[in-house]
């Protein structure tokens, strides 16, 4: 190839500059003057206006909120069990927790029923709808019991640990004070239910034993009824100890009959039937036979022979034993609802609950909420990622689509 060729095919020292500089401006890693405004126009206004409105408003217009917490537990004395380690130093019996009393409370701390209770104290919703609060803290003075119940939500929060069964709740409000007044109202109001559902546990417990004792009572009271009827009725008090004491002296009677006419056949033998002494020996076993007839009449004979009389005599001792049967039944079954009754009233009181409270309410020195760098931070890192990810899915569809 000759000198000439050389020169024709090689490019001008200007070319390649040109060429160069071309190449270096479409290096992919470049990005083009619009695309850098667009990114830092939505940086700004995704990034850097809500922050400084954040800012603004915790600087400028948040009013400060106030906690106070409250701890305690529920527990239950049991009086079965040994006293052991502090309770060996107190003289009290072990407790231990009760984990769905625990969970019956913490629904209690966000229930309709505790926020009204508190309300109606403490103007509950006045104080969180005071002009003072700003708005974005503020309640809505005409908010709906379901409204003041989210905001009461966001203004208590509880821990609860179910291996000790401690519950420790905080409380916020617009004034250290008044925050100290929410949490003592709402622990005492705690308190309250805790008492109920131990007083309703020990009457449901001693119900039935009560019961049972009242139906036993009834029933030894219409026995002791029917005695004292058959008493009236009978005017006897013990119609077997009547009985045994009429029968005794008719065999008297009649021992004394056979005496006497023994006696008369004696003498019959040696005197004549019309003798002064056989005649007064026999007026005397008339007098006893006489005896003998009104005894049996008077246990019911009418003059019959012993079998018929007794016959009534048994009756009536039937009647009454069976009454005095009922009587002993009655009576041993309402001694043994009693014992029942005792024995129920000590179980129940093993299972007697109570609040034991290890952290009072505090009046705070200052505000803790809310809490102005976390928050800016957050919501920093929150917008920051929120603008990084949507401007990457932007061009990276854009470019797609070109």
């Amino acid at each position: 190839m000759t000198s000439t060729e050389q020169d024709k095919t090689a490019p001008a020292k200007g070319q390649v500059l040109t060429l160069s500089n071309t190449a270096a401006a479409r290096e992919p890693n470049d990005v083009p003057k619009p695309r850098r405004r667009t990114l830092l126009w939505s940086f700004v206004l995704c990034v850097v206006l809500p922050l400084v409105l954040a800012v603004t408003y915790y600087a400028a217009y948040a009013t400060d909120r106030y906690a106070a917490r409250a701890g305690f537990s529920i527990r239950g004395i049991d009086t079965s069990a040994g006293i052991d380690g502090i309770g060996a130093l107190t003289g009290l019996a072990s407790s231990g927790s009760t984990t769905s009393d625990s969970y019956i409370v913490l629904s209690y701390l966000a229930s309709r029923e505790l926020v009204e209770a508190v309300d109606s104290e403490l103007d509950l919703r006045g104080a969180y709808a005071s002009p003072e609060v700003d708005a974005l803290s503020r309640l809505a003075p005409d908010a709906t019991i379901e409204d003041f119940l989210k905001y009461w939500e966001r203004r208590i929060s509880t821990q609860f640990d179910p291996s000790s069964g401690i519950i420790e709740f905080e409380v916020q409000s617009f004034s250290a004070e008044h925050a100290r007044h929410i949490a003592d109202t709402v622990l005492r109001l705690t308190q309250t239910l805790v008492n109920e559902l131990s007083a309703n546990a020990r009457s449901d417990a001693l119900r039935f034993a009560r019961e049972e004792v009242e139906l036993q009572e009834s029933r030894l009271r219409a026995a002791l009824d029917a005695i004292r009827n058959f008493r009236a009725s009978e005017q006897s008090v013990d119609p077997s100890a009547s009985a045994a004491l009429e029968i005794q002296l008719i065999a008297s009677l009649e021992s004394r009959l056979i005496d006497v006419n023994a006696r008369i056949a004696a003498l019959r033998q040696t005197l004549d039937a019309d003798a002064p002494s056989v005649n007064a020996l026999r007026r005397n076993a008339e007098a006893l036979e006489a005896q003998i007839i009104e005894r049996r009449r008077a246990i019911g004979n009418n003059g019959l022979d012993d079998a018929a009389g007794m016959s009534a005599v048994t009756q009536q001792l039937a009647l009454y034993e069976e009454l005095e049967v009922e009587r002993s039944l009655a009576q041993q079954a309402y001694a043994s609802a009693l014992v029942s009754l005792e024995q129920a009233r000590r179980d129940a009181d093993r299972q007697q609950r109570y609040l034991a409270v290890h952290l009072r309410p505090q009046v705070a020195q200052s505000a803790e909420y809310p809490r102005d760098l976390r928050n800016i931070l957050v919501l920093s890192f929150a917008l920051i990622a929120a603008w990084g990810i949507g401007a990457l899915l932007t061009y990276s569809v854009r470019d797609h689509l070109t």
